[in-house]
Protein backbone atom coordinates (compact mmCIF):
# COMPACT_ATOMS: atom_id res chain seq x y z
CA UNK A 1 0.00 0.00 0.00
CA UNK A 2 1.43 3.35 -1.08
CA UNK A 3 0.79 6.33 1.22
CA UNK A 4 1.61 9.97 0.55
CA UNK A 5 2.11 11.97 3.76
CA UNK A 6 1.75 15.73 3.44
CA UNK A 7 3.52 17.90 5.98
CA UNK A 8 6.56 18.33 8.20
CA UNK A 9 7.42 18.46 11.88
CA UNK A 10 5.99 16.37 14.74
CA UNK A 11 2.71 15.47 13.00
CA UNK A 12 4.58 14.18 9.95
CA UNK A 13 7.08 12.26 12.08
CA UNK A 14 4.22 10.60 13.93
CA UNK A 15 2.47 9.68 10.67
CA UNK A 16 5.71 8.10 9.40
CA UNK A 17 5.99 5.98 12.55
CA UNK A 18 2.41 4.77 12.12
CA UNK A 19 2.90 4.09 8.42
CA UNK A 20 6.07 2.09 8.99
CA UNK A 21 4.40 0.08 11.74
CA UNK A 22 1.60 -0.73 9.29
CA UNK A 23 4.07 -1.86 6.62
CA UNK A 24 3.11 0.86 4.15
CA UNK A 25 5.30 2.26 1.37
CA UNK A 26 5.72 5.91 2.35
CA UNK A 27 6.46 9.14 0.51
CA UNK A 28 6.64 12.48 2.35
CA UNK A 29 6.00 15.83 0.70
CA UNK A 30 6.68 18.95 2.78
CA UNK A 31 5.72 21.55 0.17
CA UNK A 32 2.74 21.75 -2.17
CA UNK A 33 4.98 22.68 -5.10
CA UNK A 34 7.09 19.55 -4.65
CA UNK A 35 4.20 17.12 -4.39
CA UNK A 36 4.46 14.10 -6.73
CA UNK A 37 1.49 13.01 -8.91
CA UNK A 38 -1.35 11.98 -6.61
CA UNK A 39 -2.42 9.07 -8.84
CA UNK A 40 0.78 7.26 -7.82
CA UNK A 41 -0.62 6.60 -4.35
CA UNK A 42 -3.38 4.54 -2.76
CA UNK A 43 -4.01 7.07 0.02
CA UNK A 44 -3.13 10.65 0.93
CA UNK A 45 -2.71 11.64 4.58
CA UNK A 46 -2.30 15.28 5.66
CA UNK A 47 -0.09 15.54 8.74
CA UNK A 48 -0.11 19.31 8.79
CA UNK A 49 -2.29 22.39 9.17
CA UNK A 50 -0.66 24.18 6.21
CA UNK A 51 -3.51 25.23 3.93
CA UNK A 52 -1.62 24.71 0.67
CA UNK A 53 -0.97 21.06 1.53
CA UNK A 54 -4.44 20.47 2.97
CA UNK A 55 -5.92 21.66 -0.32
CA UNK A 56 -4.30 18.66 -2.02
CA UNK A 57 -6.11 16.18 0.23
CA UNK A 58 -9.30 15.76 -1.78
CA UNK A 59 -11.11 12.85 -3.37
CA UNK A 60 -11.57 9.25 -2.32
CA UNK A 61 -7.86 8.72 -1.63
CA UNK A 62 -7.71 11.47 0.99
CA UNK A 63 -7.77 10.40 4.64
CA UNK A 64 -9.14 13.83 5.48
CA UNK A 65 -12.50 15.64 5.63
CA UNK A 66 -12.26 19.17 4.23
CA UNK A 67 -15.75 20.14 5.46
CA UNK A 68 -15.11 18.98 9.02
CA UNK A 69 -11.73 20.71 9.00
CA UNK A 70 -13.26 23.97 7.81
CA UNK A 71 -15.80 23.82 10.63
CA UNK A 72 -13.53 22.77 13.48
CA UNK A 73 -10.71 25.20 12.72
CA UNK A 74 -13.09 27.89 14.08
CA UNK A 75 -13.64 27.54 17.82
CA UNK A 76 -16.75 29.71 17.68
CA UNK A 77 -18.39 27.64 14.93
CA UNK A 78 -17.36 24.43 16.67
CA UNK A 79 -18.90 25.45 19.98
CA UNK A 80 -22.10 26.64 18.30
CA UNK A 81 -22.36 23.26 16.57
CA UNK A 82 -21.72 21.32 19.77
CA UNK A 83 -24.21 23.38 21.77
CA UNK A 84 -26.88 22.89 19.12
CA UNK A 85 -26.32 19.12 19.39
CA UNK A 86 -26.47 19.16 23.19
CA UNK A 87 -22.79 18.32 23.68
CA UNK A 88 -21.48 19.99 26.89
CA UNK A 89 -18.76 22.65 26.60
CA UNK A 90 -17.22 25.07 29.13
CA UNK A 91 -19.40 28.08 29.94
CA UNK A 92 -18.83 31.20 27.85
CA UNK A 93 -18.08 34.59 29.41
CA UNK A 94 -19.86 36.18 31.30
CA UNK A 95 -21.40 32.86 32.45
CA UNK A 96 -19.38 30.48 34.57
CA UNK A 97 -16.76 31.61 37.03
CA UNK A 98 -13.35 33.22 36.85
CA UNK A 99 -10.63 32.74 35.82
CA UNK A 100 -11.42 32.71 32.11
CA UNK A 101 -9.31 31.15 29.40
CA UNK A 102 -9.09 33.34 26.30
CA UNK A 103 -8.33 31.83 22.89
CA UNK A 104 -8.17 33.11 19.31
CA UNK A 105 -11.00 31.81 17.16
CA UNK A 106 -8.48 29.94 15.00
CA UNK A 107 -5.18 28.37 15.95
CA UNK A 108 -3.59 25.24 17.36
CA UNK A 109 -0.84 23.97 19.63
CA UNK A 110 -1.61 26.45 22.43
CA UNK A 111 -0.73 29.56 20.45
CA UNK A 112 -2.26 32.88 21.50
CA UNK A 113 -4.00 31.52 24.63
CA UNK A 114 -3.98 33.18 28.05
CA UNK A 115 -5.87 33.07 31.36
CA UNK A 116 -7.17 36.11 33.24
CA UNK A 117 -9.52 37.13 36.04
CA UNK A 118 -9.87 40.69 34.69
CA UNK A 119 -13.46 41.12 33.45
CA UNK A 120 -12.55 44.22 31.45
CA UNK A 121 -9.70 42.37 29.74
CA UNK A 122 -11.97 39.44 28.92
CA UNK A 123 -14.72 41.70 27.63
CA UNK A 124 -12.26 43.52 25.36
CA UNK A 125 -10.96 40.21 24.02
CA UNK A 126 -14.48 39.00 23.25
CA UNK A 127 -15.24 42.24 21.42
CA UNK A 128 -12.07 41.64 19.37
CA UNK A 129 -13.33 38.20 18.28
CA UNK A 130 -11.64 35.97 20.85
CA UNK A 131 -13.29 33.02 22.59
CA UNK A 132 -13.53 33.36 26.38
CA UNK A 133 -14.67 30.45 28.56
CA UNK A 134 -14.33 29.52 32.20
CA UNK A 135 -11.12 27.61 32.82
CA UNK A 136 -11.92 24.11 34.02
CA UNK A 137 -9.80 22.30 36.58
CA UNK A 138 -8.52 18.81 35.91
CA UNK A 139 -6.56 16.85 33.33
CA UNK A 140 -7.25 17.10 29.61
CA UNK A 141 -8.13 13.87 27.81
CA UNK A 142 -7.78 13.13 24.12
CA UNK A 143 -10.11 10.68 22.39
CA UNK A 144 -9.61 9.64 18.76
CA UNK A 145 -12.67 8.79 16.66
CA UNK A 146 -12.75 7.36 13.14
CA UNK A 147 -15.57 6.58 10.75
CA UNK A 148 -18.60 8.33 9.30
CA UNK A 149 -21.96 9.48 10.71
CA UNK A 150 -23.72 6.57 12.36
CA UNK A 151 -20.63 4.35 12.07
CA UNK A 152 -18.00 5.72 14.43
CA UNK A 153 -15.31 3.83 16.31
CA UNK A 154 -14.13 5.45 19.55
CA UNK A 155 -10.65 4.47 20.79
CA UNK A 156 -9.27 4.31 24.35
CA UNK A 157 -8.67 7.78 25.81
CA UNK A 158 -5.24 9.25 26.46
CA UNK A 159 -4.37 11.72 29.18
CA UNK A 160 -2.41 14.66 27.81
CA UNK A 161 0.66 16.16 29.47
CA UNK A 162 1.49 19.82 28.88
CA UNK A 163 4.37 22.23 29.28
CA UNK A 164 2.73 25.60 29.44
CA UNK A 165 0.01 25.44 26.81
CA UNK A 166 1.81 22.98 24.54
CA UNK A 167 1.17 19.26 24.78
CA UNK A 168 4.30 17.15 25.15
CA UNK A 169 2.98 13.60 25.53
CA UNK A 170 -0.06 11.36 25.89
CA UNK A 171 -0.61 8.20 27.89
CA UNK A 172 -3.58 5.83 27.76
CA UNK A 173 -5.32 5.61 31.12
CA UNK A 174 -8.78 4.75 32.39
CA UNK A 175 -10.45 8.04 33.34
CA UNK A 176 -13.38 8.61 35.64
CA UNK A 177 -16.71 7.98 33.88
CA UNK A 178 -14.94 6.38 30.89
CA UNK A 179 -18.14 5.32 29.12
CA UNK A 180 -19.55 8.83 29.41
CA UNK A 181 -16.35 10.17 27.81
CA UNK A 182 -16.70 7.73 24.91
CA UNK A 183 -20.35 8.72 24.49
CA UNK A 184 -19.42 12.41 24.51
CA UNK A 185 -16.70 11.85 21.90
CA UNK A 186 -19.12 9.98 19.65
CA UNK A 187 -21.74 12.72 20.05
CA UNK A 188 -19.16 15.36 19.09
CA UNK A 189 -18.24 13.40 15.96
CA UNK A 190 -21.91 13.08 15.02
CA UNK A 191 -22.40 16.81 15.59
CA UNK A 192 -19.72 17.81 13.08
CA UNK A 193 -20.51 14.83 10.79
CA UNK A 194 -16.82 14.06 10.27
CA UNK A 195 -15.82 11.44 7.71
CA UNK A 196 -12.37 10.23 8.63
CA UNK A 197 -10.63 11.06 11.90
CA UNK A 198 -11.48 13.45 14.72
CA UNK A 199 -9.69 14.21 17.98
CA UNK A 200 -11.97 15.17 20.85
CA UNK A 201 -10.37 16.92 23.83
CA UNK A 202 -12.41 17.02 27.03
CA UNK A 203 -12.22 17.76 30.77
CA UNK A 204 -14.37 16.11 33.45
CA UNK A 205 -15.96 18.91 35.49
CA UNK A 206 -18.79 18.79 38.04
CA UNK A 207 -19.86 15.32 36.96
CA UNK A 208 -19.91 16.06 33.22
CA UNK A 209 -17.44 15.66 30.36
CA UNK A 210 -17.07 19.00 28.59
CA UNK A 211 -15.49 19.24 25.15
CA UNK A 212 -12.71 21.83 25.07
CA UNK A 213 -11.42 21.34 21.52
CA UNK A 214 -11.87 19.35 18.31
CA UNK A 215 -9.24 18.60 15.66
CA UNK A 216 -10.40 17.10 12.38
CA UNK A 217 -6.95 15.75 11.55
CA UNK A 218 -4.55 13.14 12.85
CA UNK A 219 -4.02 13.96 16.55
CA UNK A 220 -0.59 14.66 18.02
CA UNK A 221 0.87 12.13 20.52
CA UNK A 222 -2.41 10.25 21.05
CA UNK A 223 -1.80 7.86 18.08
CA UNK A 224 1.65 7.03 19.49
CA UNK A 225 0.08 6.20 22.86
CA UNK A 226 -2.55 4.02 21.20
CA UNK A 227 0.08 2.14 19.20
CA UNK A 228 2.60 1.65 22.01
CA UNK A 229 0.21 1.04 24.90
CA UNK A 230 -2.90 -0.46 23.26
CA UNK A 231 -1.52 -2.05 20.09
CA UNK A 232 -3.92 0.04 17.98
CA UNK A 233 -2.56 1.67 14.82
CA UNK A 234 -4.86 4.63 14.23
CA UNK A 235 -3.60 5.04 10.67
CA UNK A 236 -4.46 1.44 9.81
CA UNK A 237 -7.89 1.93 11.38
CA UNK A 238 -8.40 5.13 9.39
CA UNK A 239 -7.54 3.37 6.13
Amino acid sequence: MKLLILGSGPLMEQAVRLGRAAGMELTVSEKAGDCPPLDHFDYILPATEEEGLLALAVGEKALFDQDAWSLTRSRLRTDETLQAAGVPIPAYFPEGSEPYIVKPDKGSFGQGIWVTEDFCEVGGAVNAGFVAQEELDGPVWSVAVTGAPGQYTVYPPARLTFQGRRRVSAHCEAPEAAQALADTARAAAEAVAVRGVLEVEAIYSHGTWRVTDLNARLPLFTPDALLEEQGVNLLSQLV
